[in-house]
């Protein structure tokens, strides 16, 4: 969480995670809102302390370097996948991570 994304990161299956995934705090949430993803994503990954929300600010013209057709912000999710932002969010990350939020499991 420190570090910032590790789009070499093994995920549980063997598939590299690649990109990061955020929700505007707005929303829209099409993938659940976002203490329910925590929670369902803490069950796929045991063993990294539990569900939490982390709680970037990113710039909008970092923000806008993910934005494509396959992920407009209308749709609430912002993809920072290589050539959409993920070096420039990870070369910057240190300056946007804001909160780590523990979330309760229901």
């Amino acid at each position: 969480m420190l570090t910032g994304p590790d789009p070499d990161f093994v995920e549980p299956g063997g598939g590299r995670a690649e990109g990061f995934s955020t929700n505007l705090a707005s929303g829209p949430f099409p993938l659940g809102k976002p203490e329910e993803y925590a929670v369902a994503k803490a069950k796929i990954f045991p063993d990294e302390g539990g569900p939490v929300i982390l709680e970037i600010v990113i710039p909008d013209e970092i923000v806008a370097l993910a934005v494509n057709t396959w992920f407009p912000l209308s749709q609430g999710v912002v993809q920072f996948d290589a050539d959409f932002g993920l070096a420039e969010l990870q070369a910057r990350w240190p300056e946007f991570l804001n909160e780590i939020i523990p979330v309760s499991e229901p």
